[in-house]
């Protein structure tokens, strides 16, 4: 499984050392390099497997930096020369799982980087064997699906049969339902609702014959092609249940699509919001809010 490494520090010489060392020395691993807090507030932080970061130029910048930090599984910290006179035990008071000041031993970095990694996939290993094997696709499923076009994410020859696009969609749509994963760790519900989400754009693609239509053929014209321009504009003609598994927001977007039609676009709105309530991250679903909110002005 790959290993994601973040590494936040202020002086570029020893963040690129630290990333060339663990881009050497770490099989399979991905590094995200920066000088700024603020830089990792906008990554998905539990999908590292741990941070490394230094003192900064003082520990009240350190400390406000914390409430970022803490978001990761565990994190490294090492004192600079120039930073606060920060010792182990005050390490550890902040929750960091192992301390270093510079100059660093790089064996025993190494050694810590890789200790906090095998202890993230032991705790993994607390789940169920079919709770665990359920995660571990999940990872596999995630880390592949943007490399793969809307056929191939659910497993089908271009030429599938509308039935087979509707099976194949519901088992891996049901597989990796994010309410099957309310009490596991945030990094791998977020993943269940990116491949949900994915599983349902796909199918809003290939379950509606004007956009498949133009899809295979962007795939004939380009091969690399991966997923629909929604930017083109088209008629969607599925019923609402080809896509909506829960079956109340189902009814609420079945009212919803009467409401439109007859003009009344707020009682739409609303049906549409509580539809989109129970089920998540629905391309359906924010189509036709879209659409409604542009009816309104909104």
């Amino acid at each position: 499984m790959r290993k994601k490494i973040a590494i936040l520090m202020q002086d570029q010489r020893y963040l690129s050392s630290i990333e060339k060392f663990l881009l050497t020395n770490i099989e399979d691993c991905e590094c995200l390099a920066v000088t700024e807090a603020s830089a990792l507030s906008a990554q998905d932080i539990e999908s590292f497997d741990t941070l490394i970061v230094s003192s900064l130029v003082g520990e009240g910048i350190w400390l406000k930096a914390m409430p970022i930090i803490r978001k990761f599984k565990s994190f490294i910290l090492i004192a600079l020369q120039n930073g606060p006179d920060l010792t182990e035990a005050v390490a550890k008071k902040y929750g960091a799982s192992a301390f270093f000041k510079v100059p660093l031993n790089a064996e025993q970095l190494l050694k810590a980087v890789n200790e906090v990694i095998e202890k993230a996939a032991n705790d993994l290993s607390q789940f169920n064997p079919v709770t665990r094997d359920l995660m571990l696709g999940i990872e596999e499923t995630f880390e592949t699906m943007d490399k793969k076009n809307y056929y191939e994410f659910l497993d089908l020859p271009v030429n599938a049969p509308i039935v087979d696009v509707k099976r194949n969609y519901l088992a891996l749509a049901r597989k990796y339902h994010p309410d099957k994963f309310r009490n596991v760790a945030s990094a791998i519900k977020w993943k269940a609702y990116e491949i949900t989400k994915r599983a349902n754009e796909a199918y809003s693609v290939l379950a509606n014959p004007s956009r498949k239509v133009i899809y295979d053929k962007m795939l004939r014209e380009n091969p690399e092609t991966k997923r629909f321009d929604f930017r083109i504009k088209v008629s969607y003609d599925a019923n609402p249940e080809d896509t909506i598994q829960n079956q109340q927001a189902r009814r609420f977007a079945i009212m919803a699509r009467k409401a439109m039609d007859s003009g009344d676009y707020r009682s739409a709105l609303t049906q549409l919001k509580m539809a989109s309530a129970m089920e998540k991250n629905n391309s359906y679903l924010a189509e036709l809010i879209d659409e409604v909110n542009k009816k309104l002005g909104n």
